[in-house]
């Protein structure tokens, strides 16, 4: 198992959106320093306190897809 938690981040319409996947958790932020705060937040209030968890790293990880046109012109 890895010893930090990875949140997956993208882009939807005007908000960020972070996905944790192991364990389950996500939240959103309309700008990257709220979306960090929340991350902190949630992270907090998943785990009981002495959870060994608290104490792991937080890697956000940016999905960002490219976009391509069909059309070559």
């Amino acid at each position: 198992m890895k010893k930090e938690l990875v949140f997956e981040i993208e882009q939807d319409d005007d908000m960020l959106v972070a996905v944790c996947h192991e364990p389950e958790m996500a939240t959103q932020g309309s700008s990257l320093d709220e979306l960090i705060a929340m991350i902190r937040d949630l992270v907090q209030c998943r785990f009981d306190e002495g959870d060994e968890r608290l104490r792991w790293p937080i890697r956000l990880h940016f999905v960002q897809d490219p976009v391509l046109s069909a059309s070559v012109a």
